[in-house]
């Protein structure tokens, strides 16, 4: 094994486990108390083939998965020394790059590589609902 790699992990696991912010967890719990809604037409109907805005539900359910893929809390995750030396961290399925994609009218798809919620979001059309405000 390349020791100049396993450096790098163990320093990349510590710097997660140590720049913790309570933030980033308190912020996950904010997204999901807000209601959001589309305002691009997102959704395919499933018997007329048209695009179409999604529904209430279908956009609690979207918003919902979202916040759970990207996930970018450290609560709760913990570092653990190897006997190498190294400090491994599992980050629990955090931290990933989500692909999304949106439909065309012409039938076509806009793909997009995200890493936040904000991103997913905005490359959705999903804004939050100012009634709820």
């Amino acid at each position: 094994m390349n020791s100049g790699r396993l450096f790098v992990a163990g320093a990349l696991a510590l710097a997660l486990v140590c720049s913790w912010s309570p933030a980033a967890s308190a912020q996950q719990d904010q997204r999901r108390n807000k209601k959001y809604i589309a305002t691009r037409q997102i959704t395919v109907d499933q018997q007329t083939g048209t695009l179409r805005l999604p529904t209430p539900e279908e956009t609690q359910a979207l918003v919902d998965n979202l916040i759970a893929l990207t996930n970018q809390s450290t609560e709760g995750l913990q570092a653990r020394a190897l006997p190498s030396g190294v400090v491994t961290v599992d980050l629990q399925d955090r931290f990933e790059q989500v692909t999304i994609a949106r439909p065309n009218p012409d039938g076509t798809s806009e793909v997009r590589c995200v890493a936040s919620f904000e991103e997913a979001a905005d490359f959705l059309g999903l804004v939050e609902d100012a009634s709820q405000q």
